[in-house]
């Protein structure tokens, strides 16, 4: 599984308007699965504010369990997912709606 990172540019803000991106989710060692199917074994990322992430891999490998994750859709059974460095776990889930979108 890889991640790529594209930074926005002046030309990519001015068709769609501002971009505001203030906040860093990161997957810190996560560990994710479907009862004792281990799908992701330990996996770290940062998405950082202000750019486009795209995670992409071959089938299977793990790529919506992620994303599952990231959105707090899915418990790691090891590891963590942080917004703004805190745990999405233990924030209230009106707060971690409020500022993540994924998109599938």
């Amino acid at each position: 599984m890889t991640a790529y990172e594209k930074n926005e540019t002046q030309d990519d803000n001015e068709r769609r308007g501002p971009v505001v991106a203030e906040h860093t989710l990161e997957a810190r060692d996560v560990r994710l699965g479907y009862g004792d199917r281990e799908i992701v074994p330990g996996l770290s990322v940062t998405v950082p504010p202000g750019r486009i992430t795209v995670i992409v891999g071959p089938n299977a490998c793990g790529k919506s369990t992620l994303l599952r994750a990231m959105a707090r859709l899915l418990a790691p059974s090891a590891g963590a997912v942080l917004l703004n460095g805190r745990s999405i776990q233990e924030m209230p889930t009106k707060e971690v709606a409020a500022v993540l979108g994924i998109l599938p």
